[in-house]
């Protein structure tokens, strides 16, 4: 059980439509009623048990609450699930949940020392950063601020109420893809399935447990070189490294537990691993690679200037990305232009800047003599 919750009252804000889809797209069957306050679902299980749910519609219903709560419980008992799993999901409908639990031993049942936990909530939000943008704009480490999309993304995450069994954080994240139209996109329980799929929220945790799965493997057989290599084209960066070894790996004796709750009404490309954890005997391996990583990354410089030239497809639909040129001044004070290949919403953002006359701040790897390339690493403009 979670401390000092009263699960009957927060039945309330379980949605019961989507309670109703939850039991659809998990093999419930509806039995008809003429009642319109209530819904009757029936399942059979494998062993040749037959259950029956009766679920209230009408919130304003004098047993409303007593009424959903058995529900849940009949529901939880029937997937061999504890309530309060059943009930995270049901109050955030349309997410795939991360647990990260911390085992150590002086980590009391439920309780954990001020540093460890900042640690470990700080360095979640990292691990789901980095993840969305090792898919988005892949690299061996990102310098400078968070795309826009990125950065809404990552807001739009929230962290449940913490499970009892060492110290577990559940971090839920919200469907929600990025367009050409609208950028983020929240999306809804009554989305199509085949669109939460291939959200870019679905993308990072399926990602995040292949990354582990993959980084623990690599290191098991004793292929630590691998985990600094850009295989498949699947860059994983000392970002994501660097949150990895922020959740305490670093203390003798810590055990951290991945665990991923995957939307049971999204079926589709899921990772075959929803379960790893890492000792702190992968703490220096994982560390090690840090370091590799890092090495490949040269110094990164800043550039503040005006736009010259803008260019990129003339057909919005096709518009991925852009190439701009910008016109700034060197330490030196001389006047010099630099190319650089930009994303879309970067490309959105320059144009912007151009028609109102602001300045740009870019960060990057420069190259080249007389026509310089930035390899652009963040982008912003100067109101």
């Amino acid at each position: 059980m979670i401390y000092s919750v009263n699960f009957m009252n927060l039945t309330e804000k379980i949605n019961p439509l989507a309670f109703a889809r939850y039991l659809k797209d998990t093999g419930w069957m509806p039995f008809f009623t003429k009642k319109e306050y209530v819904r009757i679902y029936q399942i059979k299980t494998a062993n040749g048990e037959s259950f029956q749910v009766n679920l209230p519609m009408d919130k304003s219903l004098s047993d409303y609450k007593r009424a959903m709560y058995q529900a849940v419980e009949t529901v939880a008992f029937v997937e061999k699930q504890p309530t309060e799993q059943l009930m995270l999901y049901l109050l955030n409908p349309n997410t795939d949940i991360l647990k990260i639990r911390l085992d150590r031993k002086d980590v009391e049942v439920g309780n954990i020392l001020f540093d460890d936990a900042i640690r470990i909530y700080e360095n979640a939000k990292k691990l789901i950063a980095a993840t969305a943008q090792d898919i988005l704009h892949p690299q061996r480490f990102h310098q400078g601020r968070m795309d826009d999309s990125i950065s809404k993304f990552v807001n739009s995450c929230k962290f449940g109420q913490t499970e009892i069994g060492s110290y577990i954080v559940s971090v839920v994240c919200p469907f929600a893809e990025l367009n050409e139209v609208e950028g983020f996109r929240q999306l809804s329980i009554f989305s199509d399935e085949d669109q939460c799929a291939e959200s870019l929220t679905r993308q990072v945790t399926n990602r995040i447990m292949s990354n582990i799965t993959s980084i623990r493997t690599n290191i098991d057989n004793g292929e630590i070189d691998k985990l600094a290599s850009e295989e498949n084209n699947s860059i994983i960066s000392a970002n994501f490294y660097e949150a990895l070894a922020g959740l305490n790996l670093d203390i003798e004796g810590a055990d951290v537990e991945f665990t991923a709750q995957w939307s049971p009404v999204v079926k589709k490309n899921r990772s075959r691993y929803d379960r790893i954890s890492l000792s702190h005997d992968y703490y220096q391996p994982i560390s090690t690679t840090i370091d590799k990583l890092r090495e490949h990354t040269k110094q990164a410089v800043k550039i503040v200037g005006r736009i010259k030239k803008l260019e990129s497809s003339p057909d919005l639909s096709k518009r991925t990305s852009g190439k701009i040129t910008v016109v700034y001044l060197d330490e030196k004070e001389n006047k010099k232009t630099a190319t650089i290949n930009v994303s879309k919403e970067d490309y959105d953002k320059a144009i912007q800047a151009h028609s109102e006359g602001n300045h740009v701040e870019i960060t990057g790897e420069l190259t080249g003599t007389k026509n310089n390339i930035l390899t652009c690493e963040s982008f912003s403009i100067i109101e």
